[in-house]
Parts: C-alpha cells; structure tokens; sequence
C-alpha cells in the first residue's frame, strides 16, 4: 500500500517534464518501468545515460565524480546492476567525501544488496 501511494505521487514524466526531474537512487522501486508510461520513462533514463556517458567522454582524465554518481542512479533505476556498480565505484575513487552524499550511499547499498554484497 505505502508503494503504490508512492508511485501515485510520481508525476507522468512527459519529455517537457524530464528535464525538470533529476533521477536519482531515490526512484529506485518507484519508477515504473512497463507499460507506455514505461517505456517512455525507460526512453527518457536511456537518453540520460548517453549525455552522462557523453559528458565523461568529453572530459577525458579529469571527469567529473558527480557524472558518474548519477550515471550509477540511471543504471540502477534501468536495473542494468554491473554496470550502475562500476559507476559507483568510479564515484568512490573521485570523491573524497562520498560519505555525505546519500543518494550515492544508497545507490550503492542496492547494488550491493542485489548482488548478495551484504558484508559490504
């Protein structure tokens, strides 16, 4: 029940819309994913990731640690979990505080948590 009341409170995210919403591990659940509204949600995440993957590309060796952060919560809200982990980790490795981000915290303890990685 509280799921479905939190997805009720998601707004249908028209193309318009997308560029005002900032994806991040908090979706994670929440995001539908099937259906029309799905496939348009999955249309908008796909789009996100290549102008991340874009943007680090541009960068060349001195890319920016928030790229990957939310290049992480994209490849998690799509579900593609390895690929949402490395992003992470190369997050982890640029940042020195890392701590005090929790959506990366928690991005990272869902993939952990999907790979069996309790320990971590």
């Amino acid at each position: 029940m509280a799921g479905e009341q939190a997805g009720a409170a998601l707004p249908s995210l028209t193309p318009a819309k997308s560029e005002l919403v900032e994806f991040d591990s908090r979706l994670f659940g929440f995001l539908s994913l099937e259906g029309p509204e799905g496939l348009q949600n999955r249309t908008l995440l796909t789009k996100r990731i290549s102008q991340c993957e874009s943007q680090i590309r541009k960068r060349g060796k001195t890319p920016d640690p928030q790229t990957y952060c939310k290049l992480g919560h994209l490849q998690l809200l799509i579900g593609d979990y390895s690929k949402a982990l490395s992003a992470y980790q190369k997050f982890f490795s640029l940042q020195d505080d890392y701590w005090k981000d929790a959506t990366f915290l928690y991005g990272l303890g869902m993939v952990y948590f999907h790979f069996d990685a309790h320990q971590w």
